[in-house]
């Protein structure tokens, strides 16, 4: 069993001094899965790519902020680090990811609209 405050130090400290934007990116994807906004916005803060994806399950951060029913980190990564929407490695997208969660319907209207914004906005480019 993981100890939450223990692995937030931890992911805190590799963050605080990452020597590169791997151990950033890494990071990210180490403090989306144990939902620790503040941490991922620290590391957003020196540099961590937030489309980063993890090479181990093909996720990045927003697949994993979805998952996870966390709509405060969805909107930190769609709106402060503008995060893409593309699909995770198995072919599915954000929304699709929030449908098969069955996560809130709040978070699952916003990531509709955002998509839907987002693929309206790559096609005008």
């Amino acid at each position: 069993m993981i100890d939450v405050p223990e692995a937030e130090a931890a992911i805190a400290a590799i963050i605080e001094t990452a020597s590169d934007t791997g151990e950033l990116n890494r990071g990210i994807i180490s403090a989306a899965y144990l939902n620790l906004d503040t941490v991922v916005e620290s590391a957003l803060k020196k540099g961590a790519d937030a489309n980063y994806v993890d090479p181990e399950t093909g996720f990045c951060a927003l697949h994993i902020a979805i998952g996870a029913n966390n709509f405060p980190l969805t909107r930190i990564l769609v709106e402060d680090a503008n995060a893409s929407f593309f699909p995770d490695r198995f072919g599915r997208w954000p929304s699709l990811i929030a449908a098969e969660c069955e996560v809130d319907e709040q978070l699952t209207d916003y990531v509709a609209e955002q998509e839907a914004r987002f693929l309206k906005q790559d096609r005008s480019a």
